[in-house]
């Protein structure tokens, strides 16, 4: 729902303003109402309040990783005004979001793997094509070089959307799956590997070493394909269904 006479910017403002907890005490009432005449709204409030919640649970790391996307994001708008309308609003978005956000925190910070399971709280920019039958990949979608695996008709993960972001001069690309009602996020992060997060625990599976680690409610499972770090995480979906995932071979089709 839009309003004929209210900028689109000023409703991104508002929009990270008021899941930050930012906003002046005498315009909430007005963008409350108007957010909830529109369930669009209402699910892009619950998207930047989620990733609100993710900066402010580990504000040390966050923080520095929002303002480094900030950048990428200015890099591109312009490109992505001219190519599409929805690219522009979600640019947008996550520039609001990041202007409230900067104050949490300073300094620079190296990537971490906390920080690219992060990632998984945005949502998709692009829809993910169906591969052709019996195939263990998602067809024309590579990241560093590596594919990522169809698992739907062995898994019933589906893949839905996929997302590319740049930190530090990394391509982070992350493609999302759904099962019943649950996310799951695979990242593959370019560029020399990611350090195992702190305390994290070593599984051996397959001659494949994962780390598993978890944060801010969210199970994270790393791993190294062709020496780039893969990170696979979600919320409330068992460490041992994200460790199946992440050794799955298909016989070879899939390149570790």
């Amino acid at each position: 729902m839009r309003n004929p006479g209210r900028h689109p910017r000023a409703t991104e403002r508002d929009l990270a303003r008021l899941a930050d907890g930012s906003i002046e005490p005498g315009r909430r009432e007005p963008v409350e109402r108007f957010i909830a005449a529109s369930g669009e709204l209402q699910s892009r409030l619950r998207e930047q309040r989620r990733a609100v919640d993710a900066v402010r649970a580990h504000t040390g790391e966050r923080a520095p990783l929002v303002l480094r996307l900030r950048r990428r994001a200015l890099a591109t708008s312009a490109a992505r005004h001219r190519s599409s309308a929805l690219g522009l609003g979600l640019i947008g978005a996550l520039g609001a979001l990041v202007w409230s956000l900067a104050a949490l925190g300073g300094g620079q910070a190296a990537l971490t793997v906390a920080d690219a399971a992060t990632l998984a709280a945005r949502p998709a920019t692009a829809i993910v094509p169906e591969p052709p039958d019996d195939s263990a990949m998602l067809p024309r979608l590579r990241a560093a070089g590596l594919p990522f695996p169809y698992w739907e008709d062995r898994f019933g993960w589906k893949a839905t959307g996929v997302r590319d972001d740049d930190v530090d001069g990394r391509t982070l690309t992350t493609v999302f799956y759904r099962s019943r009602g649950r996310r799951i996020a695979y990242t593959i992060v370019s560029g020399t590997r990611l350090p195992a997060a702190p305390g994290a625990d070593t599984v051996k599976r397959g001659g494949i070493v994962l780390h598993a680690s978890t944060h801010n409610r969210r199970i994270i499972v790393t791993w190294l394909r062709r020496g780039q770090t893969c990170v696979l995480s979600g919320v409330d979906v068992p460490m041992s269904t994200l460790v199946r995932l992440a050794v799955w071979r298909s016989h070879g089709a899939l390149p570790y």
